[in-house]
């Protein structure tokens, strides 16, 4: 009797940003760019943030834990490779002296002048210190997903539609937020005080559009979260991420 041969069947992902075929026991990560989902390593992750894709789901997975085949979960490839060397931390007390304090030697020492530069030296440019640089933080995965949705809204219709109402009905109450269930999905609600509208945003499949996905008469049918407004639209329609003041 010959001996039976059991064959496991593994689907073949490549990472859509080095193109490399996706390891056994890797965990990628999936994220959305152009309309699609895209699958990425754990090594080009940090490519994926930088060039602008969104991740999927992070914003509204954090906390969750999935340990596949019952294993307890160790770190991960990427952890490995990047994880820093134990350095001791260095923690300075308030009324700590200072390291200058106690010494009669003078705090400087005089440095010879360097030499001449010659003709065949290359030029080296001087850096430039600007203490007026403005300091942008870097928006967080939610903040980029609803960035996209709001221009998804204003490239459709609706955004007509919103300005047909507001010209009776006066400026919206708007809210846009990423589902709590869905990464991604983003949903956009308009709201007057006898009037809202629910749209929601796929996307990862941009190409669908805008769906209107609910509409009522009473503002307290919604939800606490989508009676939170946190942008605003124009005489057009066109949503406007909300500024926080101060």
């Amino acid at each position: 009797m010959a001996p039976r041969q059991i064959s496991t069947a593994q689907i073949r992902q490549e990472c859509a940003v080095c193109h490399r075929n996706i390891l056994r026991g890797e965990q990628p990560v999936v994220f959305l760019h152009g309309g699609e989902r895209h699958i990425v390593c754990e090594l080009c992750v940090p490519r994926a943030v930088h060039s602008g894709w969104i991740r999927e789901g992070a914003d509204a997975v954090q906390g969750r834990s999935l340990r596949p085949w019952g294993r307890r979960a160790g770190p991960s490839l990427r952890e490995r490779l990047l994880r820093p060397r134990d350095e001791p931390e260095l923690l300075v007390p308030e009324d700590g002296e200072g390291l200058l304090e106690g010494i009669d030697e003078p705090p400087f020492d005089y440095v010879e002048p360097p030499a001449p530069r010659t003709e065949m030296d290359p030029f080296e440019a001087p850096v430039v210190y600007r203490k007026d640089r403005a300091v942008r933080g870097i928006p967080t995965n939610a903040e980029m997903k609803m960035v996209r949705a709001i221009e998804l809204f204003n490239q459709s219709s609706h955004a007509r539609m919103i300005a047909g109402v507001a010209r009776t009905l006066g400026a919206p109450l708007i809210s846009v937020r990423p589902s709590a269930i869905e990464g991604s999905i983003v949903g956009i609600v308009v709201g007057w005080e006898i009037s809202w509208y629910r749209f929601e945003v796929d996307l990862a499949d941009e190409a669908s559009g805008v769906r209107e996905v609910g509409k009522g008469y009473v503002l307290d049918e919604l939800e606490d979260a989508e009676r939170e407004p946190n942008a605003v639209a124009d005489e057009l329609g066109v949503l406007h991420p909300a500024l926080q003041s101060g």
